[in-house]
This record gives C-alpha cells, structure tokens and sequence, in this order.
C-alpha cells in the first residue's frame, strides 16, 4: 500500500485518507482524479480490510467503468481476463464498479419482488419509447401533426432526470402541449409497467422510489454498501442526486460514507439535465462534509493554465481553486482573426501540416474543436482536398449525417429517377405515410413486371398506381409522392441548384418536420441542413462568378449534374477518415475527457460561441455554462492552443459581419499572441484575405420592378437575409410567386438596384 500512497501528491493523499464521512473532492482538469479515486478504493479493500463488496463507485460511461475496474483490478493484482487473483495475490473480493443504470438494473433485478412487475422485465432504448409513445397517442387519438411524439419524449426523458411522476408536472399550465405532455406520460407509464419495461430514465428513478418507501429494503443496502464514490458529480441529475441520498443521505439513516469528485468548473451538460447545484451545495445537502482541492494540473502548459484561469473566473456558479503546474511556460496562446470561414479552415489545415513538417508532428496531434456540428463542414472540405485523414469524434462526417444523405437521394433521384437505391431511401422521407406494407407491396410488383422485361423503380411505380394496385389512402400518398418527384424533375433545368434544394425543403415540409419535433437531435439536423445551403452557394460561386451572365444561363442547367459527379468523386477518392494516424474534429462538447498536443478552437464570435444573441445576455447562467464549455476546450490542450474566429461568416445558409467572441476579453494581452497567417508565399497557394466578395443589396428593394427571360415582369414582394445570402421574393403575373438569390436577379430589375461590392 505503501508504494500507492507514495505516487500522489499531498492532496492526492489527503483525499485517499479522508474515509469517514461525505467528502468532496474539486478535482480541476488533469489534476489525476482518476488515479486519486481508484487508490482510494484499492486503501479501504486492502489497508482497512474493508469487504470489496461493501465498496461501490459509479460513473456515466460504460467506458470509464471499464477503464476503472481494470486500474483497480491490476493495483488489486487481479487477472481482469479471468476476474479472478492471480497466483498469489490478495483474495478480497472484488468491488462494485459500474454506471448509474448497471447498477440499478442489478438492484432492479435482485429485488424484483418488490417493484410492480411480476415477472423479468425489459429496457426499452430511444427506438422502443417512441414507439410506445406513438401507439400511446393512437389510444388517445391524439394527432401527430398537432403534437410531435418525439417531442413528448423529450419531455417525458426531462421529467425523469427530475424524478418527476405524472403526477408532480406543472398542472396549472396554459400551454396544449404541457397538458398533452401530463396527458401522455400518464399513459405512457401504465403502458411501461404493462409491457414489464423499463426506459432508461425509469430505472433510475424506480430504484429511488423503492428505497425512499421501504425503509427495509433501504437499510439492507445502505448496510451491504458502505463506502460510496461518484465519479464526474458536476454531470449528475436530480434523480441520480436522489438515488445517493438514499443510499448514503445521513439525513435517511445511512452512513453518510459519500465520495463525490468533481469539477462545477466543467459542468456542461445542463442540456441532458444535469444540476450544478448538487455540486455546489454538497456541503449543505450532506453536513460535516470534509473538502480536498485537487489543484495541481499534469497536462498543459502554464500558460494554457493561466489562460483558463483567467477565463473561469468570471463565473460566479463556482468555487474558489485555481490550477497551477509544474510543467514549463510555454508559448502564448496563438489568436487570429480570418476573413471568412473559408480562410478559418485554410488557415487550420495549412498550419497543421507546416508542424507536421517543421517540428515532425503527426496527425493524431492535432485536434480541431467547434461549437456545433454543422460548423465542420469547411474543415472537412479542405482535408478531403489535402488528402490529409480525419476522423469525426462523436459523430459523423458531414457528408454521412441522415439528413445530408436524404438530400443527396433527392438530387440523385431528379437527376436520375432510375436510380431505384436513392428512391427508396426517400420514399417515405420525411414521413409521409407510405408505410412498411406499400412498400412490401410495391416491391412485389416490381419483381413481377421485371421477370417480364427491365423497368425502373420509378416506372414500376407509376405503373402501380396507374393500374389502382393499391386503392383508399395508399393509392393517394404514392399518386402525391409521383407528383412531388415529377415536378422536382420539372424544376430543375430552369433553376440554381441552391434554388431546387428549397423547392425541395419546401414541397417535402422536411425543415418543418425536424422543428415539430423541438429535440436537441432536430435541431443540430436542421443547422446541417443550413449548412447544406451555404455548401450550393459556394459550389455555385466558384463555378458561375467568373463567367459572363450568358455563360451562367448555359451552365446553371449542369450544376445538378456537376455537383453530384464532384460530390460522389471525392467520395470515393478520399477514405482517410477510417483509418489510425487521423486529425481529429470534434464539438466542444465531445471533447471532455480527452487531451491533445495541439488545439484549435474556432469559430469564437458572438451569437456561435457564445451561441447567445444579444438580447440573450441577462440569461447568466447560460452564459456561464458556455464560458465552462470554453474552459473545458483550452484545458484538452497540452502543448499549443489557437483561438480563432472569422470577420465573416456564412453557416446555416446565412451570412453575417461577426463580433469576436467576449470571451478573447476576459485574456489578458500578455498570455496571446495575435498572428496573421499567410500561406501566399507557400505551396499552398492559399493567402488570408483572398474570399470571395460579399455583396449586399441596398434597402428599400422590395416594390423594384422586374422582367425576369422566363417569368416576365415580376414584383419584389419581401426581402431576407443579407449579402450572398439575400434572397428576394418576386410575384409575376397571375400571382406566382418565386424566391430567388438577389445576387443572379439583380440585372434584370428595371430600375437598376445598386450593388455594394465589399471584400
């Protein structure tokens, strides 16, 4: 034991020796926590005799269990193979590691006697809860045009992160759907126990309810478990909090033996329902609680400390510590600003392979950190083109996400109807109502015609409907579906591509669908979507602003054309991405638990990261969970760390002059070091600055007239958005109405509307 007390530091060790009683540790990013909590465990099992089954700890990831378990294992000297002592080693049982839910699953089990069920039950995952939900609103007939079940089933989730029955949700709300919400989960949760199921936020809120009614049943545990560890406490919930409480609460007649380590500082996942407060108010819900600061960092630089410091102290939801290490200085902090989101990537990709090749990095070294998904896009555009690898942590590429695909099958299908693959894919996407059985059907006959002679899906499928092969409301979704395809296929010759992508978000309702639902999961679809439409305009800026506006007539009716073979080329040229050695890309959020040599965090400007708008700025508490988003990102950094952001960007099919970030104000002068980079000079033949102009259309245009060659005379009725972005709404004779980019409309006005070129 000796040689385990020796390898920590003082704090480290105090820790380890705090015992008795509920104790908290503050352990700051790469302070070693992990090291801390495990010979913590491995002192009470082998120098205070404690029983291993009598010691628990849990953490959120089966990954972090497992990591766990084996650091405990081998310290124990354990054979994690086997799960039994090696040839002589201590035989004192083994402890209980797991997650949250493994362990009430096992407690669930034991004790099943005592939950409503009456024989083994179930666990539903997401897929099986909605469906439950959905049939729960047939029950009910409840329409799913007018609520959305997965909307429900967020509600449902965020209800029991709070251990909130039916019973305990607002009831005097004036909201229909707070009342829909009351309405379904009550259902919901007598369906639940008639399936004997389980969903995830269930079984931990089941376990709690047990032991807070039956006294004998909570005793029993809080004797067989008597020395608790939490693991990551800042990402608890209100259930989870709970669920200690009864098996450790003082206040409930338990032991009060609680460990909790944590960080208020990297709290950032209030969005999953995790509660700030039960860190910050542990010492009040557990009194006597003793407290270790684990202060010292093995990670970074001082001045990426220092850095992070000075950022995190404008928080006030936190506790006093400040990190501090015995590594060297360091550079400072590179910050730059680029002119556009373009240049940002340029600019990232060109300085990663200079240190490959000046300092003899490599790959893995590097990692990329954004605020949201849809901004990795350039970035993924640019490695594909340097044929440099990367991989997507916690997610996909952007060119694989569900919605990008389903786009890609539009444009296939407009482009080629015989292209059965791509039809079938949005056959009933977004939904439509052609279910499983039509296309059974349809497939049947498909193969039927085809043993007489080939024909294609598309054909096989007017042909169905031709023939009344399918009759009531089957016959009528397919006959709409034709339509919409056919008049997509119409369409196209005489419009930009970026123009088609919403002809088709219009006619299908997909953006429309993806806002209904109101999921954290929707929404980020929906920015990838907006990013989709920043990803045409570029396309068609590149091919179409050098030529004459003759030329851009003859040649907007190859964009479709153009964009595929470009899209399905760079596909299967590049596959990097699926192998070792790779620059990682990653969210903010994905990035916690990880570290890295170098680190760039970009697109740091008002209203993305922060991702507040201004009139958002009294919401302190958001606020400040995005500056511990921000901390967390610069405390992954070891060696190098770049803070950048753009003059100009244009994401989520909009674009806009940015504000730099508030949070590059909160660093002190000293610890950065602003850089122009310029790579003019360089092979890459890239150079800041050189973006693409900007234009914006003067106020005042709506009621210009207008001779469109194919339309005729046409009135600007309504205006939106702003420079390349500016789209304008023209109604033509006999009140059609078409939106076009102001930027390849301008020369037909008859009163020319000035154009303000800006770089």
């Amino acid at each position: 034991m000796q040689d385990v007390l020796a390898s920590l530091n003082p704090r480290q060790r105090e820790a380890v020796l705090c015992t008795d009683g509920p104790l908290i540790v503050l352990a700051g990013a790469g302070s070693g926590k992990t090291k801390m909590l495990t010979s913590r465990i491995v002192h009470l099992i082998q120098e205070l005799c404690i029983p291993a089954h009598q010691v628990m700890a849990v953490t959120f990831t089966n990954k972090a269990a497992a990591e766990m378990r084996a650091r405990v294992d081998k310290m124990l000297g354990y054979s994690t193979s086997t799960w039994s002592p090696k040839e002589g080693g201590p035989r004192l049982g083994r402890p209980e590691i797991g997650t949250f839910h493994s362990f009430c699953v096992r407690l669930l089990r034991r004790e099943l006697h005592r939950t409503p069920f009456t024989k083994p039950f179930v666990i539903y995952d997401d897929t099986d809860q909605l469906s439950l939900i959905k049939r729960v609103f047939s029950s009910l007939n409840i329409d799913e045009k007018s609520v959305n079940p997965k909307a429900i089933q967020s509600g449902i989730n965020r209800a029991k992160c709070d251990a909130q029955t039916p019973d305990e949700l607002e009831a005097l709300s004036y909201s229909v759907f707070s009342r829909q919400l009351k309405r379904v989960y009550e259902s919901y949760q007598k369906e639940l126990l008639l399936n004997h199921a389980l969903d995830f936020g269930e079984i931990i809120c089941m376990t709690y309810r047990l032991l807070r009614d039956d006294s004998e049943l909570r005793e029993k545990y809080q004797k067989n478990l008597r020395y608790l560890h939490v693991d990551e406490y800042q990402d608890t919930n209100r259930a989870q909090y709970l669920l200690l409480s009864m098996l450790a609460g003082s206040r409930q007649g338990g032991h009060g033996n609680l460990c909790v380590v944590g960080d208020e500082d990297q709290s950032i996942y209030k969005w999953r329902g995790a509660d700030i407060r039960n860190i910050l108010d542990f010492e009040k819900d557990f009194p006597g609680a003793q407290i270790v600061k684990l202060e010292e960092n093995y990670r970074s630089t001082q001045t990426i400390l220092a850095v992070a410091s000075q950022v995190i102290r404008n928080n006030r939801s936190r506790r006093d510590k400040t990190l501090w290490t015995k590594n060297q200085e360091g550079s400072q902090v590179i910050r730059a600003q680029l002119a556009d989101e373009r240049a940002e990537a340029e600019v990232v990709i060109a300085e990663i392979k200079r240190l490959v090749f000046d300092e003899g990095r490599s790959y893995p070294d590097f990692s990329i950190f954004y605020r949201t998904n849809a901004q990795s896009r350039p970035f993924e555009d640019v490695l594909r083109r340097e044929k440099i690898p990367y991989q997507i942590v916690g997610g996909l590429r952007f060119y694989d996400r569900k919605e990008i695909k389903d786009i890609l099958a539009y444009f296939k299908v407009i482009l080629n109807f015989s292209d059965s693959v791509s039809l079938k894919r949005i056959i009933n996407v977004p939904v439509r109502g052609i279910g499983k059985t039509t296309v059974e059907k349809l497939e049947l006959f498909y193969q039927e015609v085809n043993s007489q002679g080939p024909s294609s899906y598309w054909e096989v499928m007017q042909l169905a409907v031709a023939q009344g092969r399918f009759s009531g409301a089957a016959a009528r979704k397919l006959s709409l579906f034709i339509e919409l395809i056919q008049k997509l296929m119409d369409s196209q010759p005489n419009r930009l591509l970026s123009e088609l992508y919403h002809l088709i978000l219009d006619e299908t309702g997909y953006v429309r669908q993806l806002r209904a639902e109101a999921t954290e999961e929707s929404l980020a679809r929906i920015q990838n979507l907006e990013e989709f439409s920043t990803l045409l305009q570029e396309f068609e800026e590149d091919l179409l602003e050098p030529l004459s506006e003759q030329q851009r007539n003859q040649k907007r009716s190859e964009l479709l054309t153009l964009f595929i073979e470009q899209s399905s080329i760079s596909d299967s040229e590049f596959s990097g991405e699926e192998k070792e050695g790779s620059v990682q890309l990653m969210t903010l959020h994905s990035s916690k638990g990880l570290e890295f040599p170098v680190v760039f965090i970009v697109g740091m400007e008002e209203g993305l990261f922060p991702s507040l708008k201004p009139w958002e700025e009294s919401q302190e508490d958001e606020i400040e969970e995005e500056r511990r988003l921000f901390y967390v990102g610069i405390t992954r950094s070891r060696e190098k760390l770049y803070l950048l952001n753009a003059k100009v960007r244009r994401i989520w099919g909009n674009v806009s002059y940015q504000e730099p970030s508030r949070f590059f104000s909160e660093i002190s002068n000293d610890l950065l070091k602003d850089h122009a980079f310029s790579y003019g000079n360089k092979s890459d033949g890239f150079k800041v600055g050189s973006s693409r102009q900007f234009r914006s259309v003067v106020e005042g245009c709506v009621g210009k007239q207008m001779v469109h060659p194919q339309y005729g005379c046409g009135t600007v009725v309504a205006s939106e958005g702003a420079g390349v972005d500016q789209k304008v709404t023209i109604r033509f004779s006999g009140q059609t109405e078409r939106k076009f980019l102001f930027r390849y409309v301008s020369g037909y006005f008859s009163e020319n509307v000035s154009i303000d070129s800006r770089r």
